[in-house]
């Protein structure tokens, strides 16, 4: 009966098709999003954000009820806490202008003038752009006409782009800005208010035209590529089964070859040159290898095509027979040369991945590492997984090449590695190559000992978890020296530039920075100066755009005179003859041109600029810079805002701490490790840059001059580092092979969908499945807990020590200002405490206890900061927060303590009332604690590094115990299936011995049962057997000579009547009988031959041949025969099987002679052989063109003594179905009425293993 092929493969052709309707559609879509107008569709939704927001300040309006609530300060909690999450600021104000309510404290409340108008305004403040909306309204209980107004932020813009939190973003959609501007010049994109009034316009950001495409088209592309991969593997797949495996492979290298090529030289077709990824300023080295994500293609290319080698050709298949004899040596030779070749390649990406690159492998900070340092790990594990195949590959050829002769290869790899570095001594990689070689030359001994089960990685899990160790350790080597090397490159410019920022003479410090402000410039906007509006908005331009790299570390104010000397809108009072005498008489000149510099103590100095204003008509006026450098408490919250993306800065940083002397004296250091006061002439250093260790810390000692050295110290932490750098690649490693063993299943579920049993893992994968899960869960259910317990306890300990520090400060202001009034504008104009002598203070104490502090007025309002440069340049409001406002007034609470957030910096902040003797609250102090955040990540990092670490020791100490558990189980079931395999009706049966006496006893003991039953079963089965089989086989005989005994014993009587009746033609009718008889006698001998070969079909002798000698002889019989069609469809490949060739000649005889007479009736009578390989086995297919088979006798097909001839004894099919599963194979047929019938023979593959 037909065989039903239970394993159907999932369509090919769909890949390639979707892949193409994917590309297509994303072509469309390009088009699509690129004609359209994108900019009309911004301006839609930035207006429907604008109008949504007007109509909800509308409904409030309307509300009058809570804005009188609002007015006097009656509102609820819930109430306010509404008015909270409002997208627009809302401030009302009195009758008299002045400020009773805000709801936020990012933007600065509008400053209400006598004459105040209901309008909608657009404006753009120092902190971005912003839409008014005045509205009057009046209280339902007095009437009184107050006005509300809603501030509806447009755009952030701080002017600090290069800063770590101070981002521009447009309040309705953060990634708005990476595609349109506000323009304040007239553009086709006008924003209209909800009643069509013009506000601003838009235009579309600076952008390359056509570098980017959409994200539809994009992830329709990637999908598109994705499909395509998925494609090419199956094809390549193909080629190996119907071609062989060198044209398989070689398919493949050629296709990977040219979607590279596809990707490099024409990156637009699926546009990823648009993400981050492939960015060139993250990683470049070559052409080739021109950024991060063509690193990673390559090396998932390389990967590819190395497994696909490896699984093709079989960890220890033979070679081709190409290679032998002569060919052998020359070969094992070059392959030693890639061998090297191929190593220190390997070791250059590895090194140049971390040399050449801003990916931060700096594993002992967590919160330093970003997506890129991921990709790199991953690109570092298929790198070595391919690196490791790609070996694996080149020793198939070199072992059997020296065979016995394993010191020629080590020497060869030493000759030709030293030599190859010879010829290239002048490059400074060589050394980096020699401890590569040494290495090679272990892991090639390692790899050399084949019987080792560190070799047999399919085999066993200890032979993966060496591996990965091995190339973890030496992986982390390679990076541990280049993270070293880089890291005293950083220390050596970071000390370069502490002797520039501490050199008044250096002209790098500011140079750069007044490049631009020359005459032109300052021509062109003089009148900008005069202007009050645009006077501010330039003075911060130029400060925040043009000198921002020094916006932290200087103080700098601009001033502007006229032509009459006379100033022009300048916030200090410092007249021009002060600045003029400083600059002409106080200051020494420096290398830059109209910059000088005048000391303020012996390691204090300021800069000063000078630059006339003329053009054709004469002076317009005198342009002045001055530059003090400023010193900041450690945790202050302005300089680390103005810090630059990725600026490290020795001064507040956790891990380096710097020390300059002048003369062999200490004149300015960090405060993080203890410095020497002074150096002796010996400690001076000679060299330019000298690395001294100090007990647990590494100092870098530069020398910048004969009288000034500036010393960087860190502490080493080497031993960690290498732990934990370790820990990161052994877990990638498992990352990429367990990726990869998922891969591997998904593929041969396409294959044999059907017939996969999905979730279904025998004991072995069920417990290091088991023990796996339990060791990342565990992972994750400590950290999460910890990483709770620490923000939870990290709060507390912020919570104590901002209420210590403020109650301090508190008692001190208390004591210091006692004059009972408020802290306001009356107190300001004291005599005996002025403005100045407040804020200074207000600076003494945050000096003192190393805080920012800030003081409002019982109104709320900002009057003193120790950091004002924060509310002067409209980063936060002047008004008090609104929820500390709300506990502290409202609910007259004496402390509050709450997260804060600054753009997208976040911080601890507190508030405390400072009270006089009567109790009666004066002020409010403010103390912002910004190093909450980066503390509290600094603990979590540091646990994080600890739990990484226990984890990756866990998972290896896991692997090795669930190696020994799974083994001790399994070998218990193994010996148990061993058993029950060599279970055999004809044979004894032995039962199993058992010590113990548990689950497994009672498995034994059942099976020992069993054979025992089994044993007496047999028997008696064997006896019915017999005697079935006896008389069966007696029926047959019986019948089969029966048939010719007739006809037989007909003759001789018929020739005894002609004898008797003594008939003329006796002679000729002996010789007619005489050969019946003969004919008769012959078919007897036939029967008893036929008979005898099925009784002996079980006697057999096993050897190794090529299935094609059996095949090929049957094809000289029968290609001959002009009265059928001859086809063969040979594979290239060898057909190697294990069995008895004498019956395998049996075999296809009997199914093609059975084809032969199937179709001898028909004229054009056609026999095709068809031979496929599909895993492990063989399938021929033996096809004719006859009639087919009839239903009625498909099912007894195979039956001994079913015959569908008239002729014949049923023998014929039953014994070629004994011949194949004694072979270990199966066989089957399809057949269709009138169109002929197929016979499938399917037998396993020897193992070359096996056979070698």
């Amino acid at each position: 009966m037909n065989a039903p092929n239970s394993n159907r493969r999932l369509p090919r052709q769909a890949l390639l098709y979707t892949a193409a309707a994917l590309l297509f559609l994303s072509i469309l879509t390009g088009i699509y999003f690129h004609e359209q107008p994108s900019m009309e569709r911004e301006q839609r939704r930035l207006e429907q954000y604008l109008h949504n927001a007007e109509a909800d300040f509308s409904g409030l309006l309307a509300d009058s009820a809570l804005l009188q609530r609002l007015a006097l300060g009656h509102e609820d909690e819930a109430e306010f806490n509404t008015l909270l999450d409002k997208p627009y600021g809302l401030f009302l104000y009195t009758p008299q202008l002045d400020l009773v309510y805000w709801n936020n404290q990012r933007m600065q409340p509008p400053k209400l003038q006598a004459g105040w108008r209901a309008g909608t305004a657009f404006q753009s403040l120092s902190n971005g752009y912003f839409v008014t909306v005045s509205r009057p309204f009046r209280l339902p209980a007095t009437g009184r006409q107050m006005w509300a107004v809603a501030v509806i932020p447009i755009q952030y813009h701080f002017g600090y782009q290069h800063s770590s939190y101070l981002k521009s973003y447009f309040a309705h959609d953060a990634e708005a800005g990476q595609r349109i501007e506000v323009s304040l010049e007239k553009t086709p994109f006008v924003v209209r208010d909800a009643s069509t009034q013009r506000l601003f316009y838009l235009k579309a950001h600076d952008t390359s035209p056509g570098s980017k495409v959409d994200a539809v088209t994009a992830l329709l592309r990637i999908l598109a590529f994705t499909l395509l991969l998925a494609y090419i593997h199956f094809l390549a797949q193909r080629v190996t089964r119907q071609q062989g495996k060198v044209r398989g492979i070689l398919f493949l290298a050629v296709v990977l070859v040219a979607v590279r090529a596809l990707l490099l030289f024409w990156p637009a077709l699926f546009a990823f040159r648009q993400f981050s990824l492939f960015d060139p300023t993250i990683y470049s080295k070559n052409f080739l290898l021109r950024s991060l994500g063509d690193l990673l293609t390559t090396s998932l290319f390389f990967c590819w095509l190395t497994v696909f080698v490896w699984y093709r050709l079989g960890p220890e298949g033979k070679l081709h027979p190409w290679f032998a004899g002569k060919r052998l040596l020359p070969v094992g030779i070059a392959a030693i040369f890639l061998l090297m070749i191929g190593s220190f390649q390997f070791a250059n990406v590895v090194r140049s991945l971390v040399a050449d690159s801003q990916i931060s492998f700096n594993v002992i900070d967590f919160f330093s590492l970003d997506a890129y340092t991921v990709v790199g790990f991953l690109v570092l594990a298929l790198l070595t997984l391919s690196f490791y195949y790609f070996t694996r590959i080149l020793y198939r050829v070199i072992f059997p090449a020296f065979e016995g002769r394993m010191t020629f290869v080590y020497f060869a790899l030493a000759f030709m590695g030293l030599l190859f570095l010879t010829l290239r001594s002048g490059n400074k990689v060589v050394l980096f190559h020699l401890p590569v070689l040494v290495w090679l030359m272990c892991y090639t001994a390692l790899v050399s000992r084949g019987h080792f089960f560190i070799n047999r990685f399919r085999i066993t899990i200890a032979g993966v978890l060496f591996w990965i160790f091995v190339f973890s350790v030496s992986l982390a080597i390679v990076i541990l020296g280049e993270n070293r090397q880089k890291e005293i490159e950083f220390r050596k410019a970071m000390a370069v530039k502490y002797d520039e920022l501490t050199d008044p003479s250096s002209e790098h410090t500011l140079s750069t920075a007044l490049a631009y402000l020359d005459n032109d410039f300052l021509v062109a906007n003089f009148p900008r100066f005069q202007n009050g509006q645009q006077n501010r908005i330039l003075r911060d331009s130029i400060i925040s755009e043009n000198i921002m790299g020094y916006l932290s570390r200087y103080e700098t104010r601009i001033f502007v005179f006229d032509a009459g000397n006379s100033p022009v809108n300048n916030s200090d009072s410092a007249s021009f003859a002060e600045l003029n005498n400083l600059f002409t008489v106080q200051s020494r000149a420096t290398r830059v041109p109209d910059l000088s510099y005048f000391e303020t103590a012996y390691n204090q100095f300021t800069y000063i600029t000078k630059r006339r204003i003329s053009d054709s008509s004469g002076t317009r006026g005198t342009f002045f810079i001055v530059s003090t450098p400023r010193k900041y408490n450690s945790e202050a919250l302005y300089p680390e805002l103005f810090r630059r993306t990725g600026q490290a800065d020795a001064e507040n940083s956790s891990v380096y701490a710097y020390a300059i002397y002048s003369n062999g004296l200490l004149v300015l250091s960090s405060n993080k490790y203890s410095f020497k006061i002074n150096l002796s002439p010996r400690e001076v250093p000679v060299e330019e840059y000298e690395r001294r260790r100090n007990g647990s810390f590494d100092e870098l000692w530069y020398r910048a001059s004969g009288s000034k050295v500036v010393v960087i110290a860190k502490q080493r932490d080497t031993l960690l580092e290498s732990i934990t750098l370790f820990s990161y690649l052994f877990c990638a490693f498992l990352f990429l092979v367990g990726l990869m063993r998922l891969l591997l299943f998904l593929l041969q579920a396409s294959e044999e969908w059907r017939s996969m049993h999905f979730f279904q893992l025998n004991i072995r994968s069920q417990v290091h499945g088991t023990i796996i899960f339990i060791s990342i869960f565990s992972f994750l259910v400590i950290g999460i807990a910890t990483i709770s317990f620490f923000v939870a306890r990290y709060q507390r300990n912020n919570v104590d020590k901002l209420s210590r520090t403020a109650g301090i400060v508190t008692k001190e202001l208390q004591q210091r200002v006692l004059a009972g009034k408020p802290i306001g504008a009356s107190l300001l104009e004291e005599d005996s405490l002025s403005g100045q002598g407040l804020q200074n203070l207000i600076n003494e104490i945050a000096a003192i206890h190393n805080v920012d502090v800030n003081l409002y007025d019982p109104q709320g309002t900002l009057q003193v900061s120790s950091e004002p440069e924060v509310y002067k340049r409209g980063l936060l409001s002047t008004r008090i927060h609104p929820v500390a406002w709300y506990h502290l007034a409202r609910l007259r609470e004496i402390q509050f303590v709450q997260e804060e957030r600054l753009s997208s910096l976040r911080y601890m902040s507190i508030y405390s009332a400072i009270t006089n003797k009567k109790g009666e609250v004066y002020a409010y102090l403010n103390i912002p604690y910004f190093l909450s955040q980066i503390d509290l990540n600094q603990e979590i990092s540091n646990f994080l590094v600890t739990i990484i670490n226990l984890n990756a020791f866990i998972f290896l100490i896991a692997g090795i115990i669930a190696l020994f558990i799974t083994n001790r189980i399994t070998q218990s079931f193994s010996l148990i299936g061993d058993k029950m395999r060599a279970i055999n009706l004809g044979q004894r049966n032995e039962e199993i011995e058992w010590p113990r006496n548990d689950e497994i006893g009672v498995l034994v003991e059942q099976y020992n049962r069993m054979v025992r039953q089994l044993e007496e079963s047999a028997g008696a089965l064997a006896r019915s057997e017999r005697e079935g089989a006896w008389r069966e086989m007696a029926r047959q005989v019986a019948h089969e000579i029966k048939n010719p005994l007739t006809p037989m014993k007909l003759s001789i009587q018929f020739l005894q009547r002609a004898v008797s009746a003594n008939q003329p033609n006796v002679q000729e009718l002996t010789t007619s009988v005489a050969k019946t008889l003969i004919e008769q006698i012959d078919h007897l001998a036939k029967i008893s031959s036929d008979f005898a070969r099925f009784a002996n079909i079980g006697n057999r002798q096993l050897e190794y041949f090529d299935l094609h000698d059996v095949l090929r002889s049957l094809e000289a019989l029968y290609v001959t025969n002009p009265k059928l069609e001859w086809n063969w469809e040979r594979l290239r490949q060898p057909l190697r099987i294990y069995a008895d060739r004498t019956h395998m000649v049996r075999l296809f005889t009997n199914l093609v002679t059975n084809a032969v007479e199937a179709c001898a009736a028909i004229p054009g009578c056609r026999i095709t052989l068809i031979e496929t390989v599909s895993g492990g086995s063989v399938l021929v297919e033996v096809r004719d063109n006859g009639e087919g088979i009839p239903d009625e006798m498909q099912e007894k097909i195979f039956t001994p003594n079913f015959t569908t001839k008239t002729s014949g004894t049923g023998l014929g099919l039953a014994m070629c179905k004994s011949i194949v599963e004694q072979a270990g194979g199966r066989i089957w047929f399809e057949t269709e009425k009138g169109k002929g019938t197929s016979f499938f023979v399917e037998l396993p593959l020897a193992d070359e293993k096996t056979e070698s």
